[in-house]
């Protein structure tokens, strides 16, 4: 073979392996951009699965049982703002009352730049003579509180996770819900954004729901009384 030959056997060769890895390089990189938004679809639909369902059982406590609370509110939400959110829930009631519930979202200590969606649970504490109350985990070091985290990978800083609306639909503003306005809480948006690898030029993925509350209406009948 001639120099001129193998110049251009060695030009094609070249070319095909530059080909070859360039088709390799721009498969590997859609895969692992599928894999990413599979993660961030399947992480904010897990969340919202989990959120909502806790959510829905919002309830009054003078709505369950013939037992007496302590100490508790007049309303199923307690306490409402864009990324807490803190309720009764029926949750494994054995009888003795529901559970104080929250859901809220923290920065995941696993992983900067990311947030978790996590739920607290603190079981109803028998008081006697058919009363029961909430124990304070600050305070109390036996106090038994349950821990969940409902999805990972949340932007951070975060932004409106929960958004309130009224009975007519409308809704009620503000970043933190006064609690005059927590009886008007007929049904909340759940929000969540994902990108379980922050920095990256990957898009986001975000999981929206509105949630009915249905045992809402026991606190337009206790407002209005």
């Amino acid at each position: 073979m001639s120099i001129i030959e193998v110049l251009v056997a060695s030009g094609i060769f070249m070319l095909l392996t530059t080909m070859i890895a360039s088709v390799a390089i721009l498969g590997l990189r859609t895969s692992t951009g599928m894999q990413v938004r599979l993660d961030n679809s399947t992480q904010g639909d897990v969340g919202m699965a989990a959120s909502g369902k806790v959510l829905r059982t919002a309830v009054l406590p003078d709505q369950l049982d013939a037992q007496s609370c302590d100490g508790c509110a007049d309303t199923a939400i307690v306490q409402a703002s864009s990324t807490r959110v803190t309720f009764y829930a029926n949750l494994d009631n054995t009888g003795q009352g529901p559970s104080l519930t929250t859901l809220e979202v923290l920065q995941d200590p696993q992983a900067s730049g990311t947030a978790i969606l996590r739920q607290t649970t603190i079981p109803p504490t028998p008081s006697g003579n058919g009363h029961y109350r909430f124990c304070n985990p600050a305070t109390e070091p036996t106090c038994v509180v349950r821990v969940r985290t409902l999805a990972r990978g949340l932007i951070w800083p975060t932004a409106a996770v929960f958004t309130y609306y009224d009975f007519d639909g409308l809704r009620i503003s503000g970043t933190s819900i006064a609690s005059a306005d927590l009886p008007r809480v007929s049904s909340a948006d759940i929000a969540i954004t994902v990108q379980s690898r922050p920095g990256s030029s990957y898009p986001t993925a975000t999981t929206l729901q509105r949630v009915r509350l249905p045992n809402a209406d026991i606190n337009v009948l206790v407002e209005a009384s």
